[in-house]
């Protein structure tokens, strides 16, 4: 008896790992090669005296402070700040540069976590929480160069998590982020 079922396990065993495991590989926004493009579909506006516009839930956000970190969110940064709104024009921008990131994050709305910081360097930073859960926010920023743009500096996506569930933002998360107003174009299509 004792025979049978191990040779009943073993078997279910090497059925499971013969069963075909061909489930798509999700790929992630940080994979973006650099020599790719990214199309601006719609113009998008930066507010005045921001930086960045925003984007979240596939619609442009009126001010950069509308952001909900712990959803996937899009930024467009550019270099200069400027008293009137800025429109960024609906064309192309050479990926220069990827660089992935995390962060540490607290917010007072989602998180019973407070930071603290020591005074000697930002490295020294630790969250106080009944909890050892640790919140990141975790970020992916595509550094672009347009010669009819210049201005332009950088797309940051992000999203806040907490440590155990951390990870890069999946391409379709970066799709709903921004819906129709940004493609990503891999170098080879142009």
């Amino acid at each position: 008896m004792k025979r049978f079922f191990i040779l009943t396990v073993l078997s279910l065993f090497l059925v499971g790992c013969a069963t075909s495991q061909n489930k798509p590989k999700k790929s992630f926004l940080s994979d973006v090669k650099v020599g790719s493009t990214l199309r601006i579909n719609s113009p998008l506006t930066v507010p005045a005296t921001e930086v960045r516009a925003s984007l979240q839930f596939s619609k442009q956000l009126r001010t950069p402070g509308e952001v909900n970190k712990w959803e996937p969110y899009c930024q467009m940064v550019v270099n200069t700040i400027d008293n009137l709104d800025k429109e960024i024009p609906a064309i192309n921008f050479r990926i220069r540069r990827v660089v992935r990131d995390q962060e540490p994050f607290s917010s007072n709305k989602n998180s019973r976590r407070t930071m603290l910081a020591s005074a000697s360097e930002w490295k020294n930073l630790s969250f106080m929480s009944s909890s050892v859960v640790t919140t990141w926010l975790i970020k992916t920023y595509l550094y672009l160069e347009s010669d009819r743009y210049p201005d332009i500096y950088r797309l940051v996506c992000g999203q806040a998590w907490d440590s155990y569930l951390s990870r890069q933002m999946y391409m379709d998360e970066f799709k709903e982020a921004v819906g129709t107003y940004i493609s990503l174009l891999p170098v080879a299509t142009e």
